[in-house]
């Protein structure tokens, strides 16, 4: 994997409001939203609120389907109490969703969960480019969901939150770490999600899988650009045709449970859900790519309705490397990332007794010369980046979980020296990175 220069930002949010949204761990394409701009396709934003938006896919439309957004504790485990969801709404016809945030106090992830209603009346479906023509949506149900994560929400609206079974995949591998590697309990966190994303696109040869809108492979009317997302998609629902899954729902459910079960993709729940069909074992070699090349891709398939075959296939193209990797014997547990970092906050932090100054602390990798970039470790909820802060006085300074300095009402006036020491977690080779220290003044007034 290239590396190019690469960060560990850290910054009051406070001072957000003149950062015009650089250095924002929310999206790999660092942007905020204006309340009232843009359009959803169907609909003009809200003009009240803050909100989350994304697209639902599974390299077809997901329609009419419940979105639900779950507040994340600060240990990295999820509420999924539905009285304390952050905000509800549903799925458009093109897949795209957009939900207020109930509680524009909320700081930390969010999960966004995508299930199949149970409505009379209503129908949840995803289009599905293994069956495009002979039957191009398949019915969700109240069982069959997908997941995402904004992986920090500070009050802002988001986009760009793209909800497909493969970032459902990297939500349930970060859910499934026991702690037998380097301690680590699993749970949503932007550092571990970050990792599981990473980890997840180079397992099925993709670059990103967060952020990113798979092509509408099956003419189904989504919204969606990345081709080769939409492929290992078309790919994975192939195989799931192949071999006797009628509904793809299932397969997808079953993948995301192969997740949850030990994080590998590895077959190990035994059967695809709702059927008598085998779970495959995804890490084995030419299996996914040859549903793509001789399956999917082969010439006379009636029921891929986008692109060309199998013989305009060109050597050295993107396409035919993508299918070199998924016919690679994988195992996602071997995909290790590096970060390195720079510090940004300022030297000096003025607070008043009682105070609570939000800050963010991010060990992260830049993808190019923006913005864009993956976090690897966070300052709150689990991850395999140690980020310990000490206080010269942890009575009247401290700091909690995504890094809020907390002043105590009696505080005496003076100044405070807060240590930040940033090191990969010692037991893991899931990421690489220089242990820094670095030094903050709170002044107390």
């Amino acid at each position: 994997m290239h590396r190019s220069g690469v960060m560990l930002v850290l910054f009051a949010l406070l001072l957000l409001a003149g950062c015009s949204g650089d250095f924002d761990q929310r999206e790999e394409i660092a942007r905020t939203i204006g309340l009232g701009g843009g359009s959803t396709g169907t609909t003009a934003n809200p003009n009240t609120g803050s909100f989350v938006r994304g697209v639902a896919s599974i390299a077809g439309v997901v329609r009419n389907a419940a979105v639900v957004l779950r507040p994340v504790r600060d240990d990295g485990s999820v509420d999924w109490d539905d009285n304390n969801a952050l905000g509800q709404g549903v799925t458009f016809f093109n897949g795209i969703y957009q939900v207020n945030v109930l509680n524009p106090a909320y700081r930390g992830p969010i999960l966004v969960e995508i299930r199949g209603r149970s409505s009379i009346g209503v129908v949840s479906e995803g289009g599905n480019p293994a069956t495009a023509t002979s039957q191009k949506f398949h019915v969700m149900g109240p069982g069959h969901v997908m997941y995402s994560v904004l992986p920090y929400f500070q009050g802002a609206s988001s986009g760009n939150t793209h909800v497909t079974p493969l970032t459902t995949f990297a939500v349930t591998r970060a859910l499934a770490f026991d702690g037998s590697i380097a301690g680590v309990q699993g749970g949503i966190a932007a550092g571990l999600f970050g990792l599981t994303c990473q980890q997840t696109a180079r397992f099925f040869g993709l670059g990103a899988v967060r952020a990113s809108q798979p092509m509408d492979l099956a003419a189904s009317g989504s919204f969606g650009f990345d081709m080769l997302h939409g492929y290992v998609l078309a790919a994975l629902s192939q195989l799931a045709r192949d071999i006797g899954v009628a509904n793809v729902w299932d397969f997808w459910l079953g993948l995301a449970l192969d997740g949850l079960d030990d994080g590998i993709a590895n077959g190990s729940i035994g059967l695809v859900p709702n059927t008598g069909v085998t779970m495959p074992d995804l890490t084995q070699p030419n299996l996914i790519g040859s549903a793509l090349l001789n399956g999917y891709l082969a010439p006379g398939n009636l029921d891929r309705v986008f692109g060309g075959d199998a013989t305009q296939v060109v050597p050295g193209s993107a396409l035919a490397q993508l299918i070199n990797d998924l016919d690679a014997s994988r195992n996602i547990n071997n995909v290790t990332v590096d970060y390195d970092y720079i510090f940004r906050a300022p030297d000096v932090i003025d607070a008043a007794r009682g105070a609570t100054v939000r800050t963010s602390v991010l060990a992260c990798q830049r993808i190019g010369t923006g913005t864009d970039f993956h976090p690897f470790g966070d300052s709150a909820g689990p991850s395999f980046v140690d980020f310990v802060w000490v206080s010269s006085s942890p009575s009247n300074v401290t700091v909690q979980p995504f890094g809020r300095i907390v002043v105590s009402p009696a505080a005496p006036a003076g100044d405070y020296l807060l240590t930040l020491t940033v090191q990969p977690k010692a037991g893991q080779i899931f990421v690489t990175g220089l242990t820094r220290s670095y030094t903050v003044v709170v002044k107390v007034r």
